[in-house]
């Protein structure tokens, strides 16, 4: 079985201004929410988007990644980063995201939905 959030994770983790900073899964604990930090999430479970003669042909994966720091700069550029990658595994960007900075914590935040739909046969996520 293939897991594509570690796949999208050890691609990330490669570049060079994204490997200082935490990347986790699903959620990050509020004790760490002072440090710069990248979050990935599913949207959805892989969804089946194509079939032929009862077998299951192509999946649908979509996730979230959110960027949160202090330094809105530093935001956008590690975001722009996790893009080309999203881009290189064969992820287009969805029009739904979140850009804001959130006076209560005063970090800014950069929220981006990204989805693929995989190669024939390629359905075991």
């Amino acid at each position: 079985m293939k897991d594509m959030l570690n796949t999208i994770y050890t691609e990330i983790r490669g570049n060079p201004l994204v490997s200082p900073y935490p990347i986790k899964y699903y959620d990050y604990p509020e004790a760490a929410l002072k440090e710069t930090f990248v979050l990935i999430k599913p949207l959805t479970p892989p969804m089946s988007v194509l079939g032929a003669s009862d077998k299951e042909l192509a999946q649908q994966l979509s996730y979230q990644i959110d960027v949160q720091s202090g330094d809105r700069m530093l935001c956008k550029q590690i975001q722009q980063a996790v893009k080309e990658h999203m881009y290189s595994l064969g992820f287009s960007q969805l029009p739904e995201g979140l850009d804001e900075f959130f006076s209560d914590t005063k970090r800014y935040v950069d929220a981006r939905r990204y989805r693929m739909i995989t190669n024939i046969y390629d359905v075991d996520y």
